[in-house]
């Protein structure tokens, strides 16, 4: 551990020696600067789940949140740690086969979502579904008469209406198609495609993801990690009807991972007992060998460096003066691999989720100009109160931009909502660095991203200090397992 310290140590100071100086204006800009070039330098090698670089994230996370006063949570320690397998795709051995035959590599691109390769090979009975489509707003539901429970579901690149080019998420494109799928049972989704070699976004995309490192919780008594499962994108000249097949032969390496959690105990002797969720994830998506030249790593200063000095901000100020019900600060890992750390937390929570009065959640809060996408779907109070907050500290809160691509399902949101805790998401938007190695420290607006902390910190505050608990009404079409 000391050894632990002593690197961490030492890296914070070689990243500060050559950052930026930190923008002229208040401490809390400065301070957010400080956290982000730490946790996005190129040293914390992307913070994969797991990695060496994830573990000094966590360990700098638990020195300011013991530095600022918070209390450990979990039986007098930061950590809720958890076994994770991973691989190397581009060195897995991967085998497609449909009805006993093979396809060739050409013809498809596989994104393992979660799936751990000791199962044994995929092996599903494929449904055609169509389109493969779920849009209530439309009244387009492709999959409500289909058996598609433990099957694979087979949906084209299509829609009753011409493809954006560009986009990459929603109800008409894979990853919408594969939670759709997924949170109605089905193991898997096969997208047949036609854009494999194109320059479309969304092949582009899924040829990127297929070089991240894959990740698994191994953990008995957790059934449902997130509403993404794994992707198989085909060409639609290697498809017929039948069955399908995946073997993944590959050496898996397992480690462990952790949660960090800290706890600001209320002062009402009854109120107490409720708790307030201050959460973002501080993960990324690692890095991966690359001809030289190249930047192989995922720094993640936006997706979320930001939120996760956003959070470590709001703890700071929440220490100083607790309010009447008490705060849980809730950093998760693995959000980037399909929410496990959330996931690993929903079976082993700190708090009932019944005691949970709100969460409030940060990821990628660092290119606000002026405006912040507040997603409190089935929390109306949470939005309202988000929207007038946002006017004090000159932040114009809008709603979710794109509610139609369901992204409560992708956040830490997601397993607090299916037990019926209201939340609220704050994010400034999507943006050419999503995901990609030029997501760095040096393009984040600290003093936006410094007024958008209050805000959050503002709301946490007054439910901190004993708010009425604000209601939660399921969606219509958040289906959970």
């Amino acid at each position: 551990m000391k050894t632990g310290i002593a690197l961490a140590l030492f890296l914070l100071a070689a990243c500060a020696s050559r950052q930026p100086a930190a923008p002229e204006t208040n401490g809390a800009a400065r301070r957010l600067s400080a956290d982000v070039n730490y946790l996005a330098a190129d040293e914390l090698e992307g913070r994969g789940t797991p990695s060496r670089g994830l573990d000094l994230a966590a360990l700098y996370l638990e020195a300011q949140l013991r530095a600022a006063g918070v209390a450990p949570a979990v039986d007098g320690s930061f950590r809720q740690s958890y076994t994770i397998g991973a691989y190397d795709p581009n060195t897995a051995r991967v085998t497609v086969r449909i009805n006993g035959k093979t396809v060739a590599p050409a013809d498809y691109v596989f994104v393992n979502i979660g799936r751990d390769p000791a199962k044994g090979p995929i092996s599903l009975a494929l449904v055609d579904a169509g389109n493969g489509m779920v849009l209530e707003e439309k009244s387009v539901d492709d999959l409500s008469k289909l058996d598609i429970r433990g099957k694979a579901v087979v949906a084209r690149k299509a829609a009753p209406w011409p493809l954006e080019p560009k986009s990459v998420f929603g109800p008409d494109r894979a990853i919408g198609k594969v939670m759709a799928a997924t949170v109605r049972g089905a193991e898997m989704l096969v997208y047949l495609s036609e854009d494999l070699d194109t320059g479309d976004a969304e092949a582009g995309f899924f040829h990127e993801m297929k070089s991240a490192p894959v990740a698994f919780v191994r953990q008995a008594g957790l059934t449902h990690a997130s509403a993404l499962n794994p992707i198989l994108v085909l060409k639609p000249k290697a498809y017929a009807p039948g069955n399908i097949e995946i073997s993944i032969d590959t050496k898996v390496e397992e480690g462990r991972a952790s949660n960090v959690l800290g706890r600001i105990e209320g002062s009402d002797p009854t109120l107490k007992n409720e708790w307030v969720v201050v959460s973002a994830h501080y993960d990324h998506l690692g890095s991966h060998a690359v001809p030289a030249g190249q930047d192989g790593i995922w720094n993640g200063a936006d997706d979320n460096a930001s939120g996760t000095a956003g959070i470590l901000e709001i703890a700071r100020e929440m220490a100083r003066r607790p309010g009447k019900r008490s705060v849980l600060v809730f950093f998760t890992s693995g959000e980037d691999r399909g929410i496990f750390g959330s996931a690993f937390y929903s079976v082993k929570p700190v708090i009932a989720m019944k005691d949970v009065a709100a969460q409030i959640n940060l990821d990628m809060i660092g290119r606000s100009h002026g405006k912040v996408e507040a997603l409190a779907h089935g929390a109306p109070a949470l939005y309202d109160l988000a929207v007038a907050t946002g006017k004090r500290h000159s932040i114009e809160v809008i709603p979710d931009q794109q509610p139609t691509w369901r992204l409560l399902y992708l956040t830490d949101l997601y397993h607090f909502a299916r037990a019926g805790v209201p939340g609220i998401h704050f994010f400034t938007g999507l943006h050419a660095d999503y995901h990609q190695p030029s997501d760095t420290a040096a393009k984040i607006r600290y003093e936006e991203m410094a007024r958008l902390a209050a805000l959050a910190g503002e709301m946490a505050r007054v439910y901190a200090d004993g708010a009425p608990r604000p209601g939660f009404e399921r969606p219509k079409w958040f289906v959970t397992p």
